[in-house]
């Protein structure tokens, strides 16, 4: 009984706008060297990243309705350009519900910017705790894991390891959200939930794989406490980092985890239904 307070203690709705429907959808968005994903249901959306650039805005137009000019939540899982550039070209074009991010402090360009527009555009900004979730429409849920407030207002040398890890559940289907979080910080997290037998909240059907498939974010830990059918890697052709590095490759190949690429396959869906989950 004390497992289930921890857990729900802070569950809390969002007020839903979309009709009734028996599926929901997630999609990889092709942004090049960076993330963006979208969780749709009808006309409800809830963005987690904006890419590196205007990407972003095109591929939206490709999958939201056209009559829709909001979006419901954004989660900004940590400020390097990457993930953020195009959310502050989504916030001159869209209405937005309520922006996530872990408040950490940064000081470039790119976030003073993004504070200064969520702040004149008058958008709710919120920093979840760990074990906060939140039901957006439903059927279901969403969590915030890690790292809570655990970083509000502290400098951190690689930002990184301030990525919001967040898991989206329809029915019983999950997605694990990841940003950048390297490995380190990994431990980190598991440790904290395995202390309070809580590790197998990560477990989860599909798994966006941490910093575009670099080295230092996946481990047989993270995909064994996982447990995926399905990963995602979202990373641009020919990039100068050589993403995703050859040891994640070969980890999720020995694994079996089938593997699927935004630069070889371009945006990438999945549809969630009451009976499971599945490449569209």
């Amino acid at each position: 009984m004390v497992v289930l307070i921890l857990v729900f203690s802070f569950v809390y709705a969002e007020i839903a706008k979309t009709p009734p429907s028996d599926s929901a959808e997630i999609y990889f968005l092709d942004v090049g060297q960076g993330d963006a994903e979208l969780i749709q249901k009808g006309d409800f959306q809830i963005l987690i990243d904006g890419g590196p650039s205007d990407a972003v805005l095109s591929e939206l137009g490709k999958v939201m309705p056209l009559s829709d000019r909001k979006i419901d939540i954004i989660i900004l899982t940590h400020p390097h350009a990457d993930h953020l550039a195009g959310i502050n070209l989504i916030l001159e074009r869209y209405g937005v519900g309520v922006i996530y991010s872990s408040g950490v402090l940064n000081t470039t360009n790119g976030y003073l910017e993004f504070l200064n527009k969520i702040k004149k555009k008058n958008v709710s900004f919120k920093v979840p705790k760990a074990y906060d979730k939140i039901i957006p429409f439903a059927n279901s849920e969403l969590d915030f894991l890690w790292p809570g407030d655990k970083y509000l207002k502290q400098n951190l040398s690689n930002l990184n390891n301030s990525s919001l890890v967040t898991k989206f559940c329809f029915f019983s289907h999950c997605a694990l959200f990841t940003g950048d979080i390297e490995i380190d910080e990994q431990a980190s997290m598991f440790e904290y939930y395995t202390q309070k037998n809580l590790i197998s909240l990560f477990e989860a059907e599909l798994l966006k794989i941490p910093h575009h498939g670099s080295r230092n974010g996946t481990n047989e830990k993270l995909l064994k406490t996982v447990v995926p059918k399905y990963a995602v890697i979202e990373v641009g052709a020919d990039n100068k980092y050589s993403h995703p590095h050859t040891e994640t490759v070969s980890i999720l190949k020995k694994l079996t985890i089938q593997t699927l690429r935004t630069d070889q396959g371009g945006t990438i869906k999945f549809e969630l239904t009451k009976t499971g989950i599945a490449k569209n």
